[in-house]
């Protein structure tokens, strides 16, 4: 049996062979110049970045995509999906609502006609367009999966690779809170709920937290009460009342509790709705912060650029690539010295661990590192 492979180009560039025709060769060692078949639909799932972040994806490698999906003969069409946060500019705003977000999509370089394909929010206007998936897992038992995702033939992760605070944010988190709906999201971020201080509420003269329920399902009178049944755990009413009121009469909070194995369980949700091999996964290993692309600065990057990795193995291309990191300089003037970036690639150790016995994915690969000669 052909042992499962991730292809490796690094970032050592010249005339006839740039960072985006390493991305095509990674593309043509993948295998989708054959498998895209003509008519299929091909999400590009990425991420715009916030408005202020400079590290995000530079739009000319998604556009370099959507070419080579075009020219195998597919439809192409680039995604992201909605934040939960509403009503604060930092770090999480903007992204709320699809028209939000993709207005701040074209202040960093993101529209149709620089990317020359449609851009979609996948789970819809409010974040809230799912499909649940059942799963079997220790923490997540259905997973939202951004509604889009199903009419897919196939879905191309293009990812920034970098870190987090739970360890290395690459494939895994891109579908684990990418490609999921508000309800997966808070699923990882606050797993115990959004909760009430009855008390704190300010009333029918406030009321704020009303016109941004994507369900209706709030009712204020002397004080708030919610249908819990029909809540979609959205966090608009908390991020409004928390950011924008100051009341904090209904929150969330962020706790992050088991959060790496929660992703895992996500992503493990995302690729069941149309299917493992439907999946293909690519990370860009640049403009390497601590930071998730979603703050709205860009942070001081951790070490040199290592080039680009692909798969068909999510666990797989992730490990490839903190393996690759694990190899490189760090930058003397960011604020993650050798102690903090070990502490990093230690809880990484989870997200692969939960991988594996999730049955996301493998650590158990061959890295094929490729020259700027194309194999035949």
């Amino acid at each position: 049996m052909t042992k499962l492979k991730v292809f490796f180009a690094d970032c050592q560039t010249r005339p006839d062979y740039n960072m985006l025709d390493k991305l095509e060769h990674i593309f043509e060692e993948l295998g989708l110049n054959d498998s895209i078949k003509a008519g299929e639909k091909v999400m590009i799932k990425t991420h715009f970045g916030l408005y202020g972040n400079t590290n995000y994806i530079r739009p000319a490698y998604v556009r370099k995509l959507v070419d080579l999906v075009r020219a195998a003969g597919g439809f192409p069409f680039v995604a992201d999906t909605a934040s939960l946060a509403y009503g604060n500019e930092r770090p999480y705003g903007g992204r709320t609502t699809a028209p939000e977000y993709l207005m701040r999509a074209a202040l960093n370089g993101f529209t149709q006609g620089t990317l020359g394909a449609p851009m979609v929010i996948a789970d819809g206007y409010w974040g809230v367009d799912i499909y649940d998936v059942d799963i079997d897992g220790e923490h997540i038992q259905s997973v939202p999966v951004a509604a889009a995702t199903l009419n897919c033939d196939k879905v191309i992760l293009l990812t920034h690779a970098k870190f987090h605070h739970m360890g290395i944010a690459a494939s895994i988190k891109n579908m684990g809170v990418g490609m999921v709906g508000k309800r997966g999201k808070a699923a990882v971020h606050c797993p115990d709920g959004m909760q009430i201080s009855q008390e704190k509420c300010k009333g029918v003269g406030c009321s704020e937290c009303i016109p941004v329920c994507p369900v209706r399902c709030i009712e204020v009178s002397d004080t708030v009460k919610i249908d819990w049944d029909q809540c979609v755990s959205c966090g608009h009413c908390a991020s409004i009342c928390s950011n924008k009121v100051g009341a904090k009469a209904i929150f969330m909070p962020w706790s992050g509790k088991d959060m790496a194995l929660r992703v895992v369980e996500n992503a493990l949700g995302v690729t069941k709705s149309i299917g493992h091999d439907k999946f293909y996964y690519l990370n860009l290993a640049i403009d390497i912060s601590d930071h998730c692309d979603c703050v709205g600065f860009g942070a001081t990057l951790v070490m040199h650029d290592i080039g680009t990795l692909g798969s068909t193995d999510p666990v797989a291309v992730d490990h490839a690539t903190l393996q690759a990191m694990q190899g490189a300089t760090l930058n003397t003037e960011s604020s993650v010295d050798q102690s903090e970036f070990d502490s990093l690639a230690k809880r990484s150790e989870a997200i692969f661990e939960h991988g594996l016995k999730m049955g996301l994915g493998t650590t158990n690969y061959e890295l094929v590192k490729l020259s700027w000669e194309k194999t035949e």
